[in-house]
């Protein structure tokens, strides 16, 4: 049966999926009763009178310096070890698995973290994201322990969030660093891809576990975000929610010229999907103009974290490849 989230980079897919796009840090997941007073709200953490917002708008007091930090999803979890705090990393969500080094780290769930085992922890600081449930945020609060919120719903947001992180726990030049980098990488994949003379119109497809209705990403979604900064046109950039299920006809309709497999690691193949009854005539298929996407790029694509520059750089290279010769 599958579960249908609203909100950005939520998926509908069968478990097996789903635990590969939530490990992927796909936040605000309606259906399941996520954060969504995000959507709204200021995505770096900036000085108040009395402390620091992070990504969620929420004000934040700090009191002495943070020594034990525990991570509730993937994209904070590469922040940290990006800005030099892994050293004080004592707890991970399960799906944190870069870099290596996160992997030994006590995991205390995902969507439902073991609150019992994350207090026991004594962490200064729980880093969480969209995705936490504020139900788990309250809860943390009752017993006395800080959340942070690091995320961000655009890819340019993410160097934001990266600063916001770094100056809650004092990192902040490292924080200062790793986010330049970053947005110099962005700026070079958004200038590059400006010179091209046209923009290929892309279908994004997250799961075909039904291939006659597959869920693709709206406006409003990270992942849109990422196809337009790469030079492409969202074929379903129109939509009403940001990731709706769509028919063949739709997609049909829209005529894509290039296709981002990003279910591939389930099984969907540029094969399968020409063996498709009616997906012959589509532009992207009689062009074989397809991306099959690894499971390793589809992490950095769906985490809002510090390697979403390699994502970004690795569409437009697909969709622009003479550009990068």
């Amino acid at each position: 049966m599958c579960c249908v989230p609203a909100d950005p980079r939520g998926l509908s897919v069968s478990s097996g999926r789903i635990r590969f796009w939530l490990g992927a840090c796909l936040p605000l997941v309606a259906a399941l009763g996520l954060i969504v007073a995000a959507c709204n709200s200021r995505e770096s953490a900036t000085s108040s009178l009395d402390g620091l917002v992070d990504s969620a708008g929420r004000e934040i007091q700090l009191s002495g310096d943070v020594q034990r930090i525990v991570s509730l999803a993937p994209s904070a979890t590469e922040i940290l070890f990006a800005i030099g705090a892994g050293n004080l990393v004592v707890g991970v969500d399960d799906f944190s698995n870069y870099p290596p080094e996160a992997e030994v780290i006590e995991n205390i769930g995902s969507l439902t973290p073991d609150i019992e085992r994350l207090v026991a922890l004594a962490p200064d600081l729980v880093v969480a994201a969209f995705i936490t449930s504020p139900d788990d945020i309250e809860k943390l609060d009752e017993a006395g322990i800080t959340v942070w919120v690091a995320d961000s719903n655009e890819v340019r947001g993410v160097a934001d969030a990266i600063r916001g992180l770094g100056a809650a726990i004092g990192h902040t030049s490292e924080a200062e660093q790793v986010a330049k980098e970053l947005e110099a990488h962005i700026d070079r994949v958004v200038d590059t891809v400006s010179r091209a003379s046209s923009r290929p119109r892309v279908f994004h497809e997250l799961d075909a576990s039904d291939p006659s209705k597959p869920f693709t990403v709206g406006p409003g979604s990270f992942v849109d975000d990422l196809l337009t900064l790469a030079g492409g046109e969202n074929v379903f950039g129109d939509s009403p929610t940001p990731y709706p299920q769509v028919g063949f006809e739709e997609v049909l309709a829209r005529n894509p010229e290039a296709i981002v497999l990003g279910d591939a690691p389930f099984g969907t193949t540029a094969e399968s999907v020409r063996s498709r009854i009616g997906w012959e005539v589509i532009g992207a298929v009689q062009g074989d103009w397809m991306l099959e996407v690894s499971s390793e790029l589809g992490d950095k694509m769906a985490r809002p974290g510090p390697r979403i520059g390699d994502a970004l750089e690795a569409v437009a290279r697909f969709l622009h490849p003479g550009l990068f010769e």
